[in-house]
C-alpha cells in the first residue's frame, strides 16, 4: 500500500478491496477510475511490484517502495518521450467521439458488465443534456448468470423505465451492442429471454414515441461502461445526480 500512497492512489485501492475477492474485477475497476496518466503509471507500478515480489522470493533481494515508484516514474517519462518521437510516423486510429444530443433532447448511454465468471450482472447508464452536462445516472447489479446480449437488453430496459419514471420526454438511448439496437427496430423478435426483454422495451417505446435507440461505438460509450464496471462498488440500486470521481476525466476528455 506504501507504493500507492506515494502516487495518491491508496484511497482508491482501499475502496475497491472490500467489493470482491476476484482480482481481475478489482484490477479493471481500479484502472477504469484513473485518468490516462495514472492508468499508465499504475500499470507500470503493478508490474514492478510483481517483479519485486519474485526477486524477494527467489533471490532474497528487496527494493523499497520509494525506489519502486521513482523507478517507474522515470521509466514512464522515458517511454512517453519515445512515443512522442515516434508519433509523426504512426498512423492515427479513427476516433469516434461522444456527440451532444440536439437541443431539448437528453442522451442516455447504456452499458453492462459481467463479474465473477458471469455470475453477477451489472449495468450502468447516464443522461447528459444538449450542452454535454451530466444530468443523472444509475448503476445496479444482480447475482444472476446472464448472457451478454440479455444483459445488454436488460440495461436498455432499465434505462427506458428510468426515463419514464422521471417524465423525460425526448431521449436518445445509445448502446455499443448493435444486435440489441437492431432487434428494437426489427419486426421479428426471437422467442427466448432476450426476445422477452426486447418486447418489453418496444412496449415502453410505443407509448413514448419521442424515444430513440441508436448504436454507437465503444469509444463513445466509455462513461456508461465505467459506471457498469463500478456497479459493485455502490449500494443497489445507486442513483447519482453528480459526476463521480472516476468519471470526471472521461467526461472532460470527451468534451475536449
Amino acid at each position: 500500500m506504501d507504493c500507492w500512497a506515494r502516487v495518491q492512489l491508496d484511497t482508491t485501492v482501499r475502496d475497491l478491496l472490500p467489493t470482491t475477492n476476484d482480482f481481475a474485477t478489482i484490477l479493471f475497476d481500479f484502472l477504469d477510475r484513473l485518468n490516462p496518466h495514472h492508468k499508465s503509471l499504475a500499470s507500470m507500478i503493478l508490474w514492478s511490484i510483481w517483479e519485486n515480489r519474485n526477486n524477494k522470493l527467489w533471490e532474497a533481494t528487496d527494493v523499497p517502495p520509494s525506489l519502486i515508484v521513482q523507478r517507474e516514474k522515470d521509466n514512464l517519462d522515458e517511454w512517453s518521450c519515445i512515443q512522442r518521437a515516434r508519433q509523426p510516423q504512426m498512423s492515427t486510429p479513427p476516433v469516434f467521439p461522444w456527440t451532444k444530443p440536439p437541443i431539448s433532447y437528453l442522451k442516455c448511454n447504456v452499458d453492462f458488465a459481467l463479474f465473477n465468471n458471469n455470475t453477477i450482472t451489472g449495468f450502468g447508464f447516464c443522461f447528459r443534456d444538449s450542452s454535454g452536462q451530466f444530468v443523472t445516472g444509475m448503476s445496479n447489479y444482480s447475482h444472476s448468470a446472464t448472457y451478454p446480449p440479455e444483459a445488454e437488453a436488460l440495461g436498455l430496459f432499465e434505462a427506458i423505465q428510468f426515463a419514464i419514471d422521471r417524465d423525460m420526454t425526448f431521449v436518445i438511448f445509445e448502446k455499443d451492442c448493435k444486435l440489441v439496437v437492431d432487434l428494437v427496430y426489427s419486426p421479428i423478435i426471437p422467442q427466448n429471454e432476450i426476445g422477452d426483454i426486447i418486447t418489453s422495451c418496444k412496449h415502453l417505446m410505443s407509448v413514448h414515441n419521442s424515444y430513440v435507440v441508436r448504436h454507437t461505438r465503444r469509444q463513445a460509450n466509455r462513461v456508461a461502461h465505467s459506471i457498469a464496471r463500478a456497479s459493485l462498488s455502490h449500494p443497489i440500486p445507486y442513483i447519482f445526480d453528480y459526476v463521480p470521481d472516476y468519471l470526471y476525466y472521461i467526461i472532460i476528455n470527451e468534451m475536449a
